[in-house]
């Protein structure tokens, strides 16, 4: 049995064809996501520095309340970038939106009222 090769098409062409939902590396790190998880990793440190005492702040009360923002916000961001609300409908989207900014708030409420 012969096969015949074309000179012209790669392996990883054939295999991009066949596999058109498969992303390079290249365009892995390029991708919104990449962008998200980033930010995400840099927010849970900068938090982690906040909460472990480094002197960043010089109030604990506004380490606390800085943590407790960063913290609403990367839930926001995981929210529309990994369980990929960006994309859903409208009301959806306004209501993880206005979850977010209400349970934020009200956290915060109750953190400086006690």
């Amino acid at each position: 049995m012969e096969t015949s090769t074309d000179s012209t098409t790669s392996a990883a062409e054939n295999f991009n064809a066949t596999h058109p939902d498969i992303r390079t590396p290249a365009e892995l790190l390029r991708s919104s996501a990449s962008a998200v998880w980033l930010f995400l990793v840099i927010a849970t440190v900068v938090s982690w520095a906040l909460g472990t005492d480094h002197g960043f702040v010089d109030s604990v009360r506004t380490a606390s309340l800085i943590v407790l923002v960063v913290a609403f916000v990367k839930v926001r961001f995981v929210g529309l970038y990994f369980m990929e609300l960006k994309d859903a409908p409208l009301p959806l989207r306004v209501l993880i939106e206005v979850y977010c900014l209400v349970v934020c708030c009200l956290t915060i409420g109750f953190y400086l009222a006690g």
